[in-house]
Protein backbone atom coordinates (compact mmCIF):
# COMPACT_ATOMS: atom_id res chain seq x y z
CA UNK A 1 0.00 0.00 0.00
CA UNK A 2 1.18 3.48 -1.10
CA UNK A 3 2.21 5.91 1.74
CA UNK A 4 -0.44 8.29 0.90
CA UNK A 5 -3.30 5.50 1.21
CA UNK A 6 -1.84 4.83 4.44
CA UNK A 7 -1.90 8.18 6.17
CA UNK A 8 -5.49 8.66 4.79
CA UNK A 9 -6.91 5.64 6.59
CA UNK A 10 -5.04 6.85 9.52
CA UNK A 11 -7.05 10.17 8.97
CA UNK A 12 -10.13 7.91 8.53
CA UNK A 13 -9.37 5.54 11.83
CA UNK A 14 -8.53 8.66 13.81
CA UNK A 15 -12.21 9.71 13.42
CA UNK A 16 -10.79 13.88 13.56
CA UNK A 17 -13.67 16.59 14.13
CA UNK A 18 -12.33 18.63 11.63
CA UNK A 19 -13.96 20.23 8.75
CA UNK A 20 -13.10 18.59 5.30
CA UNK A 21 -10.79 22.05 4.27
CA UNK A 22 -8.78 21.40 7.43
CA UNK A 23 -8.71 17.36 7.01
CA UNK A 24 -7.18 18.07 3.46
CA UNK A 25 -4.73 20.41 4.52
CA UNK A 26 -3.64 18.63 7.47
CA UNK A 27 -3.09 15.58 5.52
CA UNK A 28 -0.90 17.62 2.63
CA UNK A 29 1.35 18.66 5.63
CA UNK A 30 1.72 15.02 6.99
CA UNK A 31 2.23 13.51 3.45
CA UNK A 32 4.67 16.04 2.82
CA UNK A 33 6.66 15.61 5.69
CA UNK A 34 6.73 12.07 5.60
CA UNK A 35 8.27 12.09 2.09
CA UNK A 36 10.80 14.31 3.23
CA UNK A 37 11.35 11.60 5.95
CA UNK A 38 12.08 9.18 3.05
CA UNK A 39 14.01 10.95 1.32
CA UNK A 40 16.58 11.37 4.13
CA UNK A 41 16.64 7.55 5.25
CA UNK A 42 19.43 6.64 2.89
CA UNK A 43 21.45 8.88 5.05
CA UNK A 44 20.21 7.40 8.06
CA UNK A 45 22.31 4.71 10.26
CA UNK A 46 21.55 1.19 9.41
CA UNK A 47 19.74 0.65 12.26
CA UNK A 48 17.55 3.73 11.97
CA UNK A 49 16.36 1.99 8.55
CA UNK A 50 15.69 -1.47 9.74
CA UNK A 51 13.24 0.09 12.46
CA UNK A 52 11.24 2.08 9.99
CA UNK A 53 10.43 -0.81 8.37
CA UNK A 54 8.01 -1.66 11.07
CA UNK A 55 4.51 -1.11 10.52
CA UNK A 56 3.88 0.10 13.97
CA UNK A 57 6.84 2.37 13.67
CA UNK A 58 5.62 4.09 10.89
CA UNK A 59 2.08 4.50 12.74
CA UNK A 60 3.59 6.52 15.31
CA UNK A 61 5.75 8.26 13.23
CA UNK A 62 2.79 9.67 11.21
CA UNK A 63 0.58 9.93 14.11
CA UNK A 64 3.46 12.41 15.86
CA UNK A 65 3.31 13.63 12.39
CA UNK A 66 -0.54 14.81 13.13
CA UNK A 67 0.18 15.70 16.61
CA UNK A 68 3.12 18.19 15.63
CA UNK A 69 0.63 19.45 12.94
CA UNK A 70 -2.05 20.39 14.97
CA UNK A 71 -0.70 21.58 18.18
CA UNK A 72 3.18 22.49 17.49
CA UNK A 73 2.49 26.04 16.94
CA UNK A 74 0.82 26.18 20.96
CA UNK A 75 3.43 24.26 22.52
CA UNK A 76 6.08 26.35 20.43
CA UNK A 77 4.29 29.83 21.37
CA UNK A 78 4.27 28.41 25.42
CA UNK A 79 7.78 27.48 25.70
CA UNK A 80 9.35 30.38 23.50
CA UNK A 81 7.71 32.71 25.61
CA UNK A 82 9.22 31.18 29.47
CA UNK A 83 12.62 32.68 28.56
CA UNK A 84 13.81 34.87 31.41
CA UNK A 85 17.49 35.74 32.75
CA UNK A 86 18.47 38.07 35.28
CA UNK A 87 21.20 39.03 32.54
CA UNK A 88 18.35 40.69 30.62
CA UNK A 89 16.82 42.77 33.36
CA UNK A 90 20.09 44.38 34.37
CA UNK A 91 20.18 45.52 30.98
CA UNK A 92 16.81 46.62 31.01
CA UNK A 93 17.06 48.38 34.29
CA UNK A 94 20.72 50.08 32.97
CA UNK A 95 18.30 52.25 30.88
CA UNK A 96 16.79 54.18 33.67
CA UNK A 97 18.21 56.42 35.91
CA UNK A 98 14.85 57.03 38.30
CA UNK A 99 12.22 54.83 39.36
CA UNK A 100 8.69 55.47 41.35
CA UNK A 101 7.50 53.13 43.33
CA UNK A 102 3.99 52.10 45.43
CA UNK A 103 3.13 49.49 48.16
CA UNK A 104 3.39 48.98 51.27
CA UNK A 105 5.99 48.94 54.26
CA UNK A 106 6.73 49.02 58.15
CA UNK A 107 8.75 51.13 60.46
CA UNK A 108 11.42 48.45 61.02
CA UNK A 109 12.47 49.35 56.63
CA UNK A 110 13.31 52.95 57.54
CA UNK A 111 13.98 52.88 61.75
CA UNK A 112 15.76 50.04 63.80
CA UNK A 113 13.43 49.85 66.60
CA UNK A 114 10.38 49.93 64.38
CA UNK A 115 6.89 47.70 64.31
CA UNK A 116 6.28 45.35 61.17
CA UNK A 117 2.67 46.86 60.67
CA UNK A 118 2.16 47.63 57.25
CA UNK A 119 1.10 51.18 56.14
CA UNK A 120 0.75 52.64 52.22
CA UNK A 121 4.35 54.26 51.32
CA UNK A 122 5.44 56.20 48.24
CA UNK A 123 9.24 56.37 47.08
CA UNK A 124 10.97 58.46 44.63
CA UNK A 125 15.06 57.32 43.76
CA UNK A 126 17.56 58.81 41.41
CA UNK A 127 20.72 57.17 40.85
CA UNK A 128 24.14 58.92 40.29
CA UNK A 129 25.98 58.64 36.94
CA UNK A 130 27.36 55.47 37.06
CA UNK A 131 24.18 53.94 38.62
CA UNK A 132 26.14 52.54 41.77
CA UNK A 133 24.33 54.30 44.88
CA UNK A 134 21.17 56.46 45.36
CA UNK A 135 21.96 59.95 44.65
CA UNK A 136 18.57 61.51 45.62
CA UNK A 137 15.53 59.48 47.64
CA UNK A 138 12.14 60.36 48.72
CA UNK A 139 9.90 58.20 50.78
CA UNK A 140 6.75 59.13 52.25
CA UNK A 141 4.16 57.28 54.26
CA UNK A 142 0.66 57.54 54.53
CA UNK A 143 1.54 60.91 52.38
CA UNK A 144 3.59 62.19 54.99
CA UNK A 145 7.18 62.88 53.92
CA UNK A 146 9.68 60.70 56.09
CA UNK A 147 13.13 60.53 54.73
CA UNK A 148 14.10 62.80 52.12
CA UNK A 149 17.80 62.97 50.51
CA UNK A 150 18.88 65.72 47.48
CA UNK A 151 22.73 63.96 47.76
CA UNK A 152 23.89 66.47 49.55
CA UNK A 153 21.69 66.48 53.06
CA UNK A 154 19.12 64.33 54.34
CA UNK A 155 16.13 65.71 56.53
CA UNK A 156 14.24 62.70 58.72
CA UNK A 157 10.78 63.59 59.74
CA UNK A 158 9.37 62.04 62.69
CA UNK A 159 4.95 63.23 62.77
CA UNK A 160 5.33 61.55 65.96
CA UNK A 161 7.03 64.34 68.06
CA UNK A 162 6.72 66.85 64.98
CA UNK A 163 10.65 66.54 64.80
CA UNK A 164 13.00 67.28 62.14
CA UNK A 165 16.65 65.82 62.15
CA UNK A 166 19.14 67.31 59.15
CA UNK A 167 21.85 65.52 58.80
CA UNK A 168 24.62 67.04 56.23
CA UNK A 169 25.59 64.42 54.48
CA UNK A 170 23.65 62.14 51.88
CA UNK A 171 21.35 59.52 53.27
CA UNK A 172 23.21 56.63 54.81
CA UNK A 173 21.06 53.96 53.62
CA UNK A 174 21.52 54.65 49.80
CA UNK A 175 24.54 51.85 49.52
CA UNK A 176 22.87 50.39 46.52
CA UNK A 177 21.12 51.88 43.69
CA UNK A 178 17.90 49.66 43.42
CA UNK A 179 17.66 49.03 39.90
CA UNK A 180 20.31 47.12 37.70
CA UNK A 181 23.01 47.52 40.60
CA UNK A 182 20.72 45.63 43.02
CA UNK A 183 19.95 43.28 40.71
CA UNK A 184 24.00 42.44 39.74
CA UNK A 185 24.30 41.93 43.22
CA UNK A 186 21.81 39.54 43.70
CA UNK A 187 23.26 37.54 40.26
CA UNK A 188 26.77 37.91 42.19
CA UNK A 189 24.90 36.53 45.72
CA UNK A 190 23.42 33.89 43.41
CA UNK A 191 26.91 32.97 41.52
CA UNK A 192 28.89 32.59 44.84
CA UNK A 193 26.38 30.74 46.19
CA UNK A 194 25.43 32.80 49.28
CA UNK A 195 21.87 32.90 47.94
CA UNK A 196 20.35 29.57 49.15
CA UNK A 197 17.45 29.49 47.08
CA UNK A 198 17.10 30.93 43.63
CA UNK A 199 13.72 29.61 41.91
CA UNK A 200 11.91 31.38 38.57
CA UNK A 201 8.68 31.00 37.71
CA UNK A 202 6.43 31.74 34.67
CA UNK A 203 2.82 32.80 34.28
CA UNK A 204 0.24 35.87 33.53
CA UNK A 205 -0.69 39.29 34.87
CA UNK A 206 -4.48 38.25 35.48
CA UNK A 207 -5.60 42.18 34.50
CA UNK A 208 -3.84 42.12 31.13
CA UNK A 209 -2.58 38.24 30.27
CA UNK A 210 0.69 39.71 29.99
CA UNK A 211 3.49 36.86 30.76
CA UNK A 212 5.47 37.74 33.58
CA UNK A 213 8.33 35.68 35.53
CA UNK A 214 8.91 35.32 39.13
CA UNK A 215 12.11 35.12 40.66
CA UNK A 216 11.86 33.61 44.43
CA UNK A 217 15.47 33.98 46.92
CA UNK A 218 16.40 33.60 49.73
CA UNK A 219 19.81 33.80 52.13
CA UNK A 220 20.81 33.59 55.68
CA UNK A 221 24.48 35.43 55.47
CA UNK A 222 24.15 38.47 58.44
CA UNK A 223 26.77 40.73 56.52
CA UNK A 224 24.63 40.70 54.08
CA UNK A 225 21.63 41.55 56.46
CA UNK A 226 20.22 38.10 56.00
CA UNK A 227 18.76 35.91 56.93
CA UNK A 228 16.19 37.44 54.36
CA UNK A 229 13.82 36.46 51.63
CA UNK A 230 12.78 37.56 48.18
CA UNK A 231 9.85 37.65 45.65
CA UNK A 232 10.51 39.93 42.50
CA UNK A 233 8.04 40.13 39.70
CA UNK A 234 9.07 40.42 36.02
CA UNK A 235 7.57 41.82 33.14
CA UNK A 236 8.17 39.38 30.09
CA UNK A 237 7.97 41.73 27.37
CA UNK A 238 10.70 44.76 29.09
CA UNK A 239 12.55 42.12 31.17
CA UNK A 240 11.81 45.12 34.11
CA UNK A 241 10.91 44.09 37.80
CA UNK A 242 7.70 45.36 38.12
CA UNK A 243 6.95 44.50 42.11
CA UNK A 244 8.33 42.95 44.88
CA UNK A 245 7.92 41.81 48.63
CA UNK A 246 10.75 41.35 51.05
CA UNK A 247 10.92 39.34 54.31
CA UNK A 248 13.77 39.20 57.37
CA UNK A 249 13.82 35.80 57.42
CA UNK A 250 14.73 32.90 54.73
CA UNK A 251 10.98 31.36 54.22
CA UNK A 252 9.09 33.90 52.94
CA UNK A 253 6.85 33.76 56.34
CA UNK A 254 4.60 36.14 58.16
CA UNK A 255 4.11 39.26 56.68
CA UNK A 256 6.51 41.18 54.10
CA UNK A 257 8.65 44.18 55.71
CA UNK A 258 8.44 45.70 52.60
CA UNK A 259 6.33 45.61 49.60
CA UNK A 260 6.70 47.27 46.00
CA UNK A 261 3.09 46.49 44.20
CA UNK A 262 3.90 48.65 41.29
CA UNK A 263 7.44 50.02 39.94
CA UNK A 264 7.68 52.68 37.84
CA UNK A 265 10.65 53.83 35.52
CA UNK A 266 12.02 57.32 34.33
CA UNK A 267 15.04 58.56 33.00
CA UNK A 268 15.37 61.79 35.59
CA UNK A 269 13.18 62.99 37.93
CA UNK A 270 12.76 66.62 38.84
CA UNK A 271 15.04 67.94 41.95
CA UNK A 272 12.15 69.65 43.35
CA UNK A 273 11.31 66.05 44.78
CA UNK A 274 14.18 65.95 46.62
CA UNK A 275 13.72 69.61 48.94
CA UNK A 276 12.06 68.86 52.02
CA UNK A 277 9.84 71.63 53.39
CA UNK A 278 10.00 71.87 57.21
CA UNK A 279 6.14 71.53 58.88
CA UNK A 280 4.90 74.26 60.93
CA UNK A 281 6.12 74.55 64.21
CA UNK A 282 8.23 71.63 63.99
CA UNK A 283 11.64 71.10 66.21
CA UNK A 284 14.67 71.09 64.05
CA UNK A 285 17.61 68.83 65.13
CA UNK A 286 20.80 69.33 62.81
CA UNK A 287 23.97 67.67 62.75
Amino acid sequence: MKSADKIKRFFEKAELNVNSNADEQVFKDVLQAQQKTTKKLSAMPEIWRITMKSPIVKLAVAALLVIACLTGIFMFKETSSAAWAIEQSIEAASQYKAIFIEGLDSERTWREDGSLEQRPYKSWAVANDDQTIIEKYRHEVDGIPIIITNGQKTWRYDPNTNTVQIENRPYVASECWCGSQLLEQLKGFHDSGIITHWEVTYGQEPNTDKEQAFLRIAWLEERYNGPRSLWIEFDMESKLPVSFKQWENPKWGGPATLVGEKITYYENLTDELFEFEIPEGASVIEH
